[in-house]
């Protein structure tokens, strides 16, 4: 029988009677909440769950998440009892907690990643090979370990995800495919889409400097413009981006082209939903896949789509995989310049 099971200490927890599981590849940390209505059998029992403790959430024997609970919530009377239960990833403590001021020179993003990661006792991952050096890499007073190695990510053109086995992943989007693919009368439940323009634009001018050399210098010399066009977009919509570090020419063609990639993919977002959280060949489905996609409704036919967020649902209506697709490109980041060390006096 399919089933979630919550373990802790050794023991597994079964029986839930609803639970919501969200991972994604926008959310560092998935996310789990599990409830339970019982009577009491014969005196008072509860669960030895207890907030704050090391857990993993299974589906099968297979992990989704591994983690600590966050949050335990007893409701009960002399009848009954309804326990409910939350908790994230180990991945959480990157985003909540505040990152020491250490300054970095000359060490690379999985570097970097794996000497903050350590005290939480976090392994680090690197899929993609971004660990060439900065020039510099320093905390901002107040900011998270999440914050810091997210920026220095964007710089790196690379994602930060979890794995569910509390491992934080340095990687790229769209590495890996479906077995199956997603078809309107066949196993998609329910569909519903966003198709939203409000933050598209027609002409994308992004405006910047480069670096001055011995043979370029003076502002009419150093100045970067390049022009990215939306054909998609039929009326005069305008928008210039002001590059927050230095560019060449090239760098700026491919982050005006970015944002226009980006913004449209963001765009395009469909939920589908399917029974159950597994596919045809026993895989579950997981966030970060490219899946092929047949919804004329959708206007897609064996179109491939990026699974970007996914919810796992039990409730009343019974088991079921909320799956959120969008176009690759809203995800497919593009290295960004770095930005130039500043030296600090005290």
């Amino acid at each position: 029988m399919s089933e979630i099971s919550l373990r802790i200490g050794g023991r597994e927890w079964g029986g839930w009677q609803s639970y919501r599981v969200q991972l994604g590849m926008q959310q560092l940390a998935g996310q789990f909440d599990l409830t339970l209505t019982e009577r009491w059998a014969g005196q008072a029992s509860r669960r030895a769950v207890a907030e704050g403790a090391p857990c993993e959430l299974l589906y099968n024997g297979q992990v989704l998440i591994t983690g600590y609970v966050d949050r335990v919530m007893p409701t009960y009377n002399a009848q009954d009892h309804r326990l409910q239960v939350t908790g994230r990833d180990k991945t959480a403590d990157l985003v909540d907690c505040s990152a020491p001021t250490t300054q970095w020179i000359g060490r690379g993003l999985a570097d970097v990643a794996r000497e903050l990661a350590k005290p939480f006792g976090i392994q680090v991952v690197d899929q993609v090979s971004a660990n060439a050096p900065f020039q510099s890499l320093k905390p901002n007073d107040g900011e998270t370990v999440f914050e810091v190695l997210s920026q220095a990510a964007l710089v790196r053109g690379v994602l930060l995800v979890t794995d569910g086995q509390g491992r934080l992943l340095i990687t790229r989007a769209g590495r890996e495919r479906a077995n199956d693919k997603l078809a309107l009368g066949e196993n998609i439940l329910t569909a519903s889409g966003s198709r939203d323009f409000s933050e598209v634009f027609g002409t994308y001018t992004l405006k910047g400097q480069q670096k001055g050399s011995d043979d370029m210098f003076g502002e009419s010399a150093a100045a970067v413009k390049a022009t990215a066009k939306d054909n998609r977009v039929k009326r005069h919509r305008p928008l210039t981006v002001i590059a927050d570090a230095p560019l060449d020419a090239a760098g700026a063609r491919a982050r005006i082209e970015w944002e226009r990639n980006s913004r449209w993919g963001r765009s395009q977002s469909i939920t589908y939903t399917v029974a159950g959280h597994i596919q045809s060949n026993g895989a579950l489905w997981r966030h970060g896949l490219l899946v092929r996609v047949d919804d004329p409704y959708q206007y897609l036919n064996g179109a491939e789509r990026l699974i970007t967020d996914l919810t796992y649902i039990l409730d009343d209506q019974g088991e079921r995989t909320e799956l959120t697709l969008q176009p690759r490109e809203a995800l497919d980041v593009i290295p960004q310049p770095e930005p130039e060390a500043v030296d600090e006096y005290f």
